[in-house]
């Protein structure tokens, strides 16, 4: 099978598989599991046989009037990262669902959006134009929301609202931002665009901030993330796990789509990302420490290593010449976040599955006696920590060696604030991974002593297993993975590539990584042991003091929608009357306008008689000609009115359902008026 035939199978293939899965699913349950398993297990062949063609060449297919601008799909080295750790943890997820799901309802539903979601998510890393990216982008987010309220309690439902709030706002949002890109390009090829957008002046700010904002929300990026912690925990394991692992990572794509590629690393976007990469990295670790329920945990864990890509991505830009090491690093987290993150949820997924509880008082001592559990989860937490030996470790210690090189290159003294702030950020993920694996693991509870193999088999610690296997080879072999993706230096315009010959391992390095560790097992000693945790009739209890501190939903989002509610009530009241006082004026000149034609054609007929009397002709009837056209006035003045009358509540209508996106469009386009 041919490059481009392979590119058009790892997207049709799946979406014809999902139709077919689902009927199957109506029909045998059991038949419809294996079928998915095999059918993103031959996926994700396929994209390993894709890997030959992408190593130095690009595959690309055009279909042209598909979606107007047409269909422009392209894989290389940089894409192929994120369809390939896509395409694999589907399938171990998939395998893992069969599983997991076995006590939920709706089992066929949620198949039909888990792979809905597939096929969109790989969509969107192999667009190469804007709207179709845009499109995939939309279905991904809209497929992935029964997903989240799966459960379909009040829990489940109020943060499927946020989420799709959110997802939709960010939709609109980049909407824009392709609209005004196009209105000054004329194209939305993103390889064309790297050659336009940069010297198009203040007004390519306007839209790379349109286009940061809606990939921003996807990918958690504070002030953004509010639907994350919310997501995450209302959802199955299983899609915790693919919103977590897979769909933030659409975000930071299309961010480095956006600063890297069109606006060819501008200095004034990167300086942004590495404000808001530790924004992220500080916010999320710090709120994820306070935590009890063990999906919340992970889930502003992640917003908190999104941190850390959007800092690589910042100092992409920063290093100009010597980026070589931001991108790998960069790249190299978003691989290794996926893998040891996917492993953690599915490891927080077997613990529910056995007891239904999320909050860390109730499964405390839980995986004591578990042994494969417990190994593996092991081996994400150090994965995640940075623990020299294991992938994090790897692509941590290249974000950091870039960081330390950014302020060199640009002889910046706040380069020490932020080493500071990196090994703070990196002890707070020590310190609350500490906590969990000591609360689930090390505690030690009767009440857990079972094995339950009914639960805990296979189909479940398989995925596992795998993930864990995958941590360990990158973690003592970094280089091996770099050298897979050469192709990436003429993808990204690299010149130095002295990356390649890192010595992961050097003293220094592993000093640094145990010193972020101790930093953090020292915050769990003196601050969560003592300030975090109480004894309560000789046990253990955890405590989260966050849950009545500033809430950025609550407290700050939904009063300011609130105030712009009234406050567009308000103005749109008087737009509208203005509207429906034009349309009452058009309204009585049309009126007026028909009563004097209808006079003034009586006056010519009455005229006509009057000469025909006077010569003596013989006159013609124009009685039946005159009742005519007086019933085809009336009719005229009638449908006018009804006309009319329909447009002024239909104007009405529309004005008030704009209101929402009103404030939203006004600001951007007074922006746009400005910067142009």
């Amino acid at each position: 099978m041919s490059a481009e035939n392979l590119l058009a199978f790892i997207i049709l293939f799946p979406s014809l598989c999902t139709a077919i899965a689902y009927f199957l699913g109506n029909k045998d349950e059991k038949i419809r599991n294996i079928f998915l398993i095999f059918v993103t297990l031959i996926n994700f062949v396929a994209v390993l046989c894709l890997f030959k063609y992408i190593k130095t060449d690009t595959v690309e297919i055009s279909v042209p009037y598909i979606m107007g601008s047409g269909l422009h799909l392209k894989l290389n080295s940089f894409r192929y990262i994120f369809v390939f750790i896509t395409s694999f943890v589907w399938f171990i997820i998939t395998v893992y669902s069969s599983q997991y799901l076995i006590n939920y309802i709706h089992r066929n539903r949620y198949y039909l959006f888990f792979m809905i979601t597939y096929v969109s998510t790989i969509g969107i890393f192999i667009s190469e134009n804007l709207l179709n990216l845009f499109t995939f982008f939309e279905i991904m987010s809209f497929a992935s929301y029964p997903l989240i309220i799966h459960d379909e309690d009040e829990k489940a439902h109020s943060a499927g609202r946020t989420y799709i709030i959110m997802a939709t706002a960010g939709g609109l949002v980049l909407l824009m931002g392709i609209f005004i890109l196009f209105s000054y390009t004329n194209t939305l090829d993103i390889n064309e665009l790297s050659d336009i957008l940069p010297y198009l002046g203040n007004i390519k700010y306007v839209i790379s901030s349109l286009f940061i904002i809606g990939f921003g929300v996807k990918a958690g990026m504070v002030p953004l993330h509010i639907w994350l912690p919310k997501a995450h925990p209302a959802a199955p394991t299983p899609a915790s796990a693919i919103l977590s692992g897979i769909l933030v990572k659409t975000g930071i794509f299309g961010i480095i789509l956006t600063v890297v590629f069109m606006m060819k690393c501008d200095i004034y976007l990167s300086i942004f990302l590495v404000i808001v990469g530790f924004l992220n990295m500080f916010t999320g670790g710090f709120l994820a420490i306070f935590q009890n329920n063990i999906k919340k945990n992970l889930a502003y864990s992640s917003m908190s290593q999104m941190g850390y890509l959007l800092l690589g991505i910042g100092c992409i830009g920063l290093l100009k010449d010597h980026q070589a090491i931001a991108v790998y690093g960069t790249l190299f987290h978003v691989f290794n976040h996926a893998i040891f993150k996917v492993m953690l949820f599915m490891g927080i997924g077997i613990i529910y599955m056995v007891t239904h509880k999320l909050d860390i008082n109730d499964i405390q001592g839980f995986g004591r006696f578990k042994p494969v559990l417990k190994l593996t989860f092991f081996i994400g937490f150090c994965a995640i920590i940075g623990m020299p030996g294991f992938n994090g470790f790897a692509s941590k210690t290249m974000i950091h060696h870039a960081l330390t090189e950014a302020g060199h290159l640009n002889h910046s003294n706040l380069a020490i604030i932020g080493d500071i702030l990196f090994y703070v950020c990196g002890a707070f993920t020590t310190a609350y991974l500490f906590k969990l694996y000591t609360a689930i693991f090390v505690e030690n509870n009767s009440r857990y002593y079972a094995s339950y193999k009914k639960d805990i088999n296979s189909r479940a610690l398989f995925p596992m297993v795998a993930s864990a296997i995958l941590i360990v080879i990158f973690g003592l072999k970094p280089n091996w993975f770099l050298y897979q993706f050469e192709g990436i230096n003429e993808i990204f315009n690299l010149h130095n590539t002295g990356v390649f010959d890192i010595n992961f391992y050097s003293f220094s390095n592993i000093v640094s990584a145990l010193i972020t560790i101790g930093l953090g097992i020292l915050i769990y000693v003196f601050f969560i042991n003592k300030k975090l945790i109480t004894i309560v009739d000789n046990k253990k209890v955890y405590v989260n003091p966050s849950i009545n501190w500033f809430n950025l939903e609550q407290d700050l989002y939904k009063p300011i929608l609130i105030i712009l509610f009234k406050i567009s009530t308000v103005v749109l009241h008087v737009v509208d009357n203005i509207i429906l006082t034009f349309y009452n004026f058009i309204y009585t000149l049309i009126k007026y306008i028909s009563n004097i034609e209808f006079i003034e054609f009586s006056s010519l007929i009455n005229s006509i008689n009057n000469n025909k009397k006077e010569t003596n002709e013989s006159k013609f009837d124009y009685s039946t000609l005159e009742k005519n056209i007086e019933n085809r006035t009336e009719f005229i003045k009638t449908t006018v009115k009804e006309d009319l009358k329909d447009a002024r509540y239909k104007m009405n209508s529309i004005t008030y359902s704009i209101f929402l996106l009103g404030a939203v469009l006004v600001f951007i386009l007074l922006a746009v008026i400005i910067f142009k």
